[in-house]
């Protein structure tokens, strides 16, 4: 894999070795998402059921996560971070998983995180009712108003938001314990315009549009791994 020159610190599952080891090989600087006991264990360190970056130096994460998430961030004097109480079963394993863009927080507003609420009140922020509580694993956010996304109902709102957004198949993106994962699970912005994915881009039915429509905002996707694309519970930038 060549290096990249602008790379972002990411936080990533610790149960994902060859995803981490990729992103070292890449210079990447990895946070890794310890297990949530609370959670059940498919998705314990799912990095975006843990953990939730609301700007550039404000972020929400799993009250298990505060220490070691604050010694990675030690180099950034100014930042802040939340605690939330994550815990399985649903709706209290999503209370974090949505989507911020621009001016818009995406989520189910019925289990969202009151954290979230108020964030989004202090800033003048609109939260965007979804039906789908995991609006975050089940996006990727490719441009300011551009996505993917394999689930109807967020298909939904971005569209009504005016979003340029594709609808992927469902049931592509394989995930432990359970019928399948999310495309937003699978992948994770790691540098300006560099996508990573965990797997194959072409073990998706879908692979063609995927590939067009990151073309069509110059984005170069990399495979970190070989085999089925597997929802890894996302790779998240932390400083970009």
């Amino acid at each position: 894999m060549k290096k990249l020159h602008s790379r972002f610190d990411v936080a990533v599952s610790c149960e994902n070795k060859e995803v981490i080891n990729s992103l070292n090989n890449l210079d990447c600087r990895v946070f890794t998402v310890e297990k949530n006991p609370k959670l059940d264990a498919p998705i314990c360190s799912h990095a975006d059921c843990n953990l939730l970056r609301l700007n550039e130096n404000e972020f929400v994460c799993s009250e298990h996560l505060i220490a070691s998430l604050s010694n990675f961030l030690n180099e950034n004097k100014t930042f802040k971070i939340y605690p939330e109480k994550i815990s399985s079963p649903y709706p209290d394993d999503v209370k974090i998983n949505v989507r911020p863009v621009g001016k818009y927080i995406i989520c189910n507003t019925k289990s969202v995180s009151a954290v979230v609420k108020s964030y989004a009140k202090k800033n003048r922020l609109q939260l965007v009712h979804c039906n789908q509580g995991y609006v975050g694993c089940s996006t990727v956010q490719v441009a300011e108003n551009a996505a993917m996304t394999d689930d109807e109902s967020v298909y939904k709102c971005f569209n009504e938001l005016g979003f340029d957004c594709i609808l992927l198949s469902k049931g592509q993106v394989k995930l432990s314990g359970y019928d399948y994962g999310f495309i937003g699970g699978c992948c994770g912005f790691i540098a300006e315009n560099t996508l990573a994915f965990a797997g194959k881009i072409n073990s998706h039915n879908d692979s063609e549009k995927i590939q067009q429509f990151l073309k069509k905002y110059d984005i170069t996707p990399i495979e970190l791994t070989d085999g089925t694309l597997t929802d890894i519970g996302g790779i998240i930038p932390l400083n970009f």
